[in-house]
């Protein structure tokens, strides 16, 4: 992985998968951009993306609608990491979410809404 460039997406904290993943491809080499939700994971992310050589920490909130103007965008993110390096090499997406308390009881009891967010931020996000 010498020589790549990638963005880590969904690190929550040290125990997480796409933490994992990170220390991976950075002990392998990668160069790694890493993103957090806004407010309160910037605490958690910074510190573990610094421990692997990285300064590149950026806000994303996969529930915004594109806007390039709100600085926790997709489309902001992307242009951050454009105007850093250029282009990426891969992308580590470990995002996943949905309301809880639409987690108990049947699958077909999901409201319309909460199914279309969970997509939103799961896999569209992933777009």
């Amino acid at each position: 992985m010498s020589g790549k460039r990638g963005l880590v997406m969904g690190v929550a904290n040290d125990h997480s998968i796409a933490w994992g993943i990170a220390k991976q491809l950075a002990d392998a080499g990668a160069e790694l951009a890493f993103t957090y939700q806004p407010p309160a994971m910037d605490k958690r992310v910074r510190p573990l993306a610094e421990s692997v050589g990285s300064d590149l920490v950026l806000p994303c909130d996969v529930d915004l609608e594109p806007d390039a103007d709100d600085p926790a965008s997709l489309d902001s993110l992307f242009a951050a990491i454009a105007e850093r390096w250029g282009s990426i090499d891969f992308v580590v997406h470990a995002i996943a979410f949905s309301d809880k308390a639409e987690l108990k009881g049947l699958y077909a009891d999901t409201s319309r809404a909460n199914f279309t967010r969970t997509m939103v931020i799961s896999c569209f996000s992933f777009t």
